[in-house]
């Protein structure tokens, strides 16, 4: 769990060591999505907690402060990261507001902007996979149980529908390629 949380710090913040406990605050007051990943991230580690032998004695009394933290982020920020989703280390949710993930994988180093929807309601079988270093824009939407390559740009507003392979910048509703071989190294 903290291993991931570092990560996530270093991404949003691109430090590279936390110095004091003040500049970990500093940087938790300002910046929602960091607050965000961070309950979901203890919610994740309660699970892993519950799993074992004993675990449950740790995790029952701690269950309902993770319930409570997580409700306030979902009514002041508007961010539901739900645990059924698997996040990666490194994500970093540029803009708060509207962000809906859940039934998917995430992988290292993404960036996410305000109002995308990521995941099915429905929990299947295939979930939505995204690869490493993927740049997904404002109004992006990925309900299917599709396959992101590594390093894809989703643009702004572009609905995918289909598995898009790695590399590529992908913009419109429903979702086409645009330009293959797309370097998005910049912009994140």
């Amino acid at each position: 769990m903290f291993e991931n949380i570092r990560a996530d710090m270093m991404r949003e913040h691109r430090w590279a060591e936390i110095y004091s406990p003040i500049d970990f605050l500093r940087l938790l007051r300002a910046n929602r999505g960091l607050q965000a990943l961070i309950i979901y991230r203890f919610g994740r580690w309660l699970s892993n907690v519950r799993r074992h032998h004993y675990g449950w004695i740790i995790a029952t009394p701690l269950h309902p402060s993770y319930w409570m933290l997580s409700a306030c982020v979902r009514k002041a920020h508007s961010i539901n990261l739900d645990q059924s989703a698997d996040i990666a280390p490194g994500l970093h949710i540029y803009h708060f507001g509207g962000i809906e993930i859940r039934n998917c994988r995430i992988g290292p180093g993404c960036t996410i902007f305000q109002q995308v929807k990521l995941g099915s309601v429905e929990a299947t079988d295939k979930k939505l996979v995204i690869g490493e270093g993927v740049y997904i824009g404002p109004h992006a939407q990925i309900c299917a149980n599709v396959s992101i390559g590594d390093g894809v740009t989703i643009g702004a507003g572009t609905v995918v529908t289909q598995d898009t392979p790695p590399r590529c910048l992908v913009l419109g509703n429903p979702s086409r390629i645009v330009q293959r071989d797309y370097n998005n190294s910049t912009i994140l």
